[in-house]
C-alpha cells in the first residue's frame, strides 16, 4: 500500500509490525516475509528477536529478497539500553531502519512501571540522541499505556517523560490499543502530544474488553486472551477519528499490529487493510 509522489510521507504510510507474525517467523522467515509482501505491505517494523537482530545482515538480505524494507526497529530489552545503546544503533543501521527506540519498560513480569523507570527511559534516549543522529537514525518511544498512571497533581508519568525529552531527539509512537486500554481517549491523547506523535500502532479492541487505568503490574505481553484483538472496523475504537487526527497532526506511519489473534493472522491484517481502503482512511 505504497503511495507514490513526493507528498507520500506527509500523508502517512502503512506498515506492519513483525511481532504480529512472530510465531510464523519462528518457523519460516523467508516464507513469512513473502506472505507479508503479498498482502500489499512494503514496510515493516522489527523487534529484537534473535532471528532478526542475531544476524542483522542475513535478515536484511531476507527482507530484500521479499521486497520489504524495515523502516524501524523496536528494542524491548531495557537492560540492553541501560548497558550500551551502541549495539542497538549499529544493529538498526545494518537492518536499514530509520527509527529505533524503546518499546517496553519491564524486565520481568513482577516489575511495576514507576515514575523513576519512565523518567530513566527518557534519560537513556536523550543521552543516546547525538550518537543516533550521527548514525542517521531517529530515536522514538513506544507508548504502552502504563505510562499514563496519574500523579497527585493529575498529570501523568508520561507528562514527566515528555518534560525530560526534546522532540527533535525523541519522537513518539502511540499504540492506540494500549492507550485506549489504559482508559484514555486516543484522539485526545494524540492531540495533547501532537508535536511528538509521529507513528501509530493501529489495532482494534473487541467490544467486551474493559478499559481503565493500567499499571502494567503482573503483566508481560501477550498475556491477554486472543479474543481481545480484532481487525480494524470490527471493534470499539473509532479509527475514522484516529486517522483524521493523524492527518491533522502529521502522523507519518500507521503500523498494523495484532498482539494475538484467534485465527489466520494474515487474513486479519488483510481485513484491516480492506477496511482502510473501503473507508478511504489514507489518500
Amino acid at each position: 500500500m505504497h503511495r507514490s509522489g513526493k507528498n507520500a510521507s506527509a500523508e502517512g504510510e502503512l506498515a506492519a509490525q513483525l511481532w504480529t507474525f512472530r510465531y510464523e517467523l519462528q518457523k519460516d522467515v523467508p516464507g513469512t516475509l513473502k506472505k507479508i509482501k503479498k498482502l500489499g505491505i512494503n514496510y515493516v517494523e522489527g523487534f529484537d528477536a534473535p532471528y532478526i537482530v542475531g544476524n542483522p545482515d542475513e535478515f536484511r538480505s531476507q527482507l530484500d529478497a521479499a521486497g520489504l524494507k524495515m523502516f524501524a526497529l523496536h528494542w524491548n530489552n531495557m537492560n540492553d539500553w541501560r548497558k550500551d545503546p551502541t549495539v542497538i544503533i549499529e544493529t538498526a543501521k545494518k537492518l536499514g531502519a530509520h527509527y529505533t527506540g524503546i518499546a517496553w519498560l519491564k524486565v520481568s513480569k513482577a516489575d511495576t512501571v514507576t515514575l523513576d523507570v519512565v523518567n530513566e527511559a527518557a534519560g537513556i534516549l536523550t543521552k543516546a540522541c547525538q550518537q543516533a543522529q550521527a548514525a542517521g537514525l531517529q530515536l522514538y518511544y513506544h507508548i504502552h499505556g502504563y505510562e499514563l498512571q496519574q500523579m497527585a497533581d493529575q498529570s501523568t508519568f508520561f507528562d514527566s517523560f515528555v518534560k525530560h525529552i526534546n522532540y527533535n531527539c525523541v519522537r513518539l509512537e502511540a499504540d492506540i490499543f494500549w492507550v485506549t486500554y489504559a482508559g484514555q481517549d486516543p484522539v485526545q491523547f494524540m492531540h495533547r502530544y501532537r508535536k511528538g506523535v509521529e507513528l501509530l500502532h493501529i489495532k482494534d479492541m473487541a467490544d467486551h474488553v474493559p478499559t481503565s487505568a493500567f499499571t502494567g503490574a503482573n503483566f508481560m505481553p501477550p498475556d491477554m486472551p486472543a479474543e481481545n484483538w480484532v481487525p480494524l472496523g470490527k471493534g470499539k475504537i473509532d479509527y475514522k477519528s484516529v486517522f483524521q487526527k493523524g492527518k491533522e497532526i502529521g502522523v507519518k506511519w500507521y503500523i498494523l499490529e495484532m498482539d494475538k489473534y484467534n485465527g489466520d493472522v494474515y487474513a486479519a491484517v488483510d481485513s484491516s487493510l480492506a477496511y482502510i481502503r473501503k473507508e478511504n482512511l489514507l489518500p
